[in-house]
């Protein structure tokens, strides 16, 4: 089975958060997919938590090496049909990157993003996070 997770579900594993129990969980037995751009997504989330002080350089560079280590089958993305998604509802396009992969390759999305889960369930996607996964 194929799941396509994003940043937020990655980096809840990656530095350690509430959710990443249960995203190891969820994944267990799962080939994990994402986005192609997901490196770059990663590491602009590490470096954020470093601008907040929220973490140390050691721990960003430990935890992208640690995001190295995970088998993450990338995808290209229709960037077209991703920015439709984001005109129509709103979002930022690297969300609606996420979303369009879902979609189109009808693939359950894990996120704990909220605005994602509601756009993804407008888009008859199947979640996992969120309420539905008991977060």
């Amino acid at each position: 089975m194929e799941i396509l997770l994003d940043a937020c579900a990655i980096m809840a594993v990656i530095v350690k958060e509430p959710e990443r129990d249960l995203v190891i969980k969820l994944t267990q037995n799962a080939v994990i997919v994402s986005p192609n751009m997901v490196s770059y997504e990663i590491a602009n989330a590490l470096t954020k938590m470093v601008k907040k002080k929220v973490i140390e350089k050691e721990r960003m560079i430990n935890a992208f090496n640690y995001f190295k280590k995970i088998f993450v089958k990338t995808i290209e993305i229709d960037i077209e049909k991703a920015l439709e998604i984001a005109w129509d509802y709103k979002i930022y396009a690297y969300d609606a990157c996420y979303l369009e992969a879902a979609k189109r390759l009808n693939l359950p999305l894990l996120t704990f993003d909220s605005n994602m889960i509601k756009v993804g369930k407008e888009l008859s996607l199947t979640i996992l996070g969120g309420e539905d996964a008991g977060y």
